[in-house]
């Protein structure tokens, strides 16, 4: 009984070895697969516009696998598949990345990028929307910037920055392109708009308090004026009684009042030329911001005679 409990036994171990031995040679290990390893990828730093750039990969792989490659610029896919790829720079990007797909065929491929710089790419100004205005007072509401703009307003400027800054004007602009600030409060502006609807001249009296760099306004001493802006390039006398005093090249008149002082200030854009020193063409387009003044003065006087009466 013992002779056939032990012989059980040793035919029970054989045949576990045997099993065992048959699953080791019916399961061969899976060969392993090594990724392609990049040695060098030659990419130049930067380039200018209509430069034709090469790229250059080098890579080897552990298992002598061939290895085919992909390239491309910010997603775009080039024609090259090999080591070499050559790609010509457009005018309108700032920078691009350069990327190189690696593969061996048989596992993940890998990759490398890099960013390279247009070095001429200038950035491009914002777009505005037409219905976007900067707010912001240019020059400042206490400044007259001569030629330039006054009370936050620069010649040029949409109309409809003016109203951002001062609300709506005393009434609708017709067809003399004038707006006017005298009521409601008073704030002393006026001027004309030009055919598309921007700043073309601006027009202060009292009670306005903008002034110049040296603090020449409205109520300065016509001394006070020559000492900033030296003698007037022609004074001519206006309808009520008042001097103005031209200074074209500045961009700026001073009307002088009985008591020698400031009674208004108009600014338009500047002449290159004095109008005694240029043809007759040019002296008698100096008369048109004459006109405008003279237009707004007149405006002004008649309004204040009315109110006092």
């Amino acid at each position: 009984m013992k002779h056939h409990s032990l012989n059980l036994s040793i035919i029970i171990i054989c045949i576990l070895t045997l099993y065992v031995v048959g699953c080791g040679q019916d399961d061969e290990a899976e060969p392993t697969n090594s990724l392609p390893t990049v040695d060098d990828f030659i990419v130049p730093e930067e380039f200018s516009t209509g430069d034709v750039l090469e790229f250059k990969i080098i890579a080897h792989d552990a298992d002598g696998d061939t290895l085919s490659y992909t390239w491309e610029i910010d997603g775009t896919i080039l024609e090259s598949t090999g080591t070499e790829a050559k790609w010509t720079a457009p005018d309108d990007v700032e920078s691009v990345k350069v990327t190189v797909h690696i593969s061996d065929g048989i596992g993940k491929s890998i990759k490398r990028v890099k960013t390279i710089k247009n070095k001429e790419f200038i950035t491009p100004e914002p777009i505005v929307p037409p219905d976007v205005i900067d707010v912001a007072p240019d020059p400042p509401l206490n400044m007259i910037v001569p030629g330039k703009g006054a009370y936050g307003i620069k010649l040029g400027d949409p109309f409809k920055k003016v109203e951002a800054l001062h609300g709506e004007p005393d009434g609708p602009i017709g067809v003399d392109q004038i707006f006017t600030y005298w009521e409601n409060p008073d704030k002393g502006l006026a001027g004309h708009i030009n055919g598309i609807g921007n700043v073309e001249d601006i027009f202060l009296s009292r009670p306005n308090k903008a002034k110049t760099a040296d603090g020449n306004g409205i109520g300065s001493a016509l001394d006070s004026v020559v000492r900033e802006f030296g003698n007037a390039d022609e004074i001519d006398n206006d309808v009520f009684g008042g001097l103005r005093h031209w200074y074209f090249k500045e961009g700026i008149e001073f009307t002088i009042d009985e008591e020698e002082k400031v009674q208004f200030i108009f600014l338009y854009s500047p002449f290159e030329e004095i109008p005694d020193d240029i043809g007759i063409q040019e002296a008698e387009n100096a008369e048109a911001p004459k006109n405008a003044a003279m237009t707004l003065q007149r405006l002004r006087t008649q309004l204040k005679s009315t109110s006092e009466n």
